[in-house]
């Protein structure tokens, strides 16, 4: 299974992607984003256990979570 994080702008968000995960059953853990130079700033990230990004970023479009391309 591959791992990888998906940024989001707020936690608010975070946690709403989080959410929509759970309910398919996806696994996530939700992470403090590392910001230039380490300086954590104020986005948040989704750590995720998936083997298809794609369709994880069609899932947060499908229910309205927005998310920042790294």
């Amino acid at each position: 299974m591959e791992t990888f994080i998906i940024q989001f702008p707020s936690v608010t968000y975070a946690q709403k992607g989080q959410r929509v995960l759970d309910q398919k059953g996806i696994r996530s853990r939700l992470t403090r984003a590392a910001g230039r130079h380490g300086i954590r700033g104020c986005s948040y990230g989704l750590e995720i256990s998936f083997s298809d990004p794609q369709a994880v970023r069609r899932l947060f479009e499908e229910h309205g979570v927005i998310y920042t391309l790294s």
